[in-house]
């Protein structure tokens, strides 16, 4: 029985969810649905986000909770780190994407992407310069980090990278910001490094842009 993906297809954070199933070669199919209407909320997310995930007999909310269930439910890839060292740099990076990498960066494609494509929302130039000057500063540490390492919890790839590609990927290819990225050299070899992964371009080819 495939495994039910609750998101919408352009969503980073259905994105990541889709993923990790690829990383871990987890079937799974995605159910495009509201999240707001009174069923979803009673038996998938009260909080009436996506995505939530239907395991088997099993439900669960928050996309990076649920990439967690899927590194440790799912035999396959190593995401989570081998050695007590390895998974404490994992957490650390996944709270650092959490709390200093994606407010910036979704700000900035809410003004600079979602805004103007899906609401006609003219960008606020104020909120998405100050999101940029946060941001430049959150990719410094970035470059100084990898610089030592070739992932963000050493030189192997974890989870940490993986919760960083669909809304890096999206920053990239649609902000028009694209030279934060790119100007920064190992920010950049990491960025071409993890968006060239099989995983990642099966979901660039099955969910193309609308």
């Amino acid at each position: 029985m495939a495994i039910k993906i609750h998101g919408r297809p352009l969503s980073p954070f259905m994105r990541v969810v889709v993923l990790a199933m690829n990383e871990m070669n987890v079937q799974s199919e995605l159910i495009v649905d509201d999240q707001h209407n009174p069923e979803y909320l009673a038996t998938l997310n009260p909080f009436g986000k996506h995505p939530a995930v239907e395991f088997d007999g099993f439900n669960l909310y928050e996309s990076r909770a649920i990439v967690r269930y899927i590194a440790t439910n799912y035999e396959g890839l190593n995401l989570l780190g081998s050695t007590p060292k390895e998974k404490a740099m994992v957490d650390q990076w996944v709270e650092v994407e959490g709390h200093s990498f994606e407010p910036p960066v979704l700000k900035i494609l809410v003004e600079l992407f979602f805004g103007p494509k899906f609401v006609q929302k003219v960008p606020d130039v104020a909120v998405w310069e100050e999101n940029i000057t946060k941001l430049e500063k959150v990719l410094d540490i970035y470059d100084a980090q990898l610089a030592k390492s070739k992932y963000l919890a050493g030189d192997f790839y974890s989870m940490a990278d993986l919760v960083h590609i669909p809304m890096l990927h999206r920053f990239v290819t649609s902000s028009g910001k694209e030279s934060l990225v790119t100007s920064r050299k190992h920010v950049h070899a990491w960025y071409e490094n993890i968006t060239s992964r099989p995983a990642w371009k099966k979901i660039v080819e099955q969910y193309p842009d609308l």
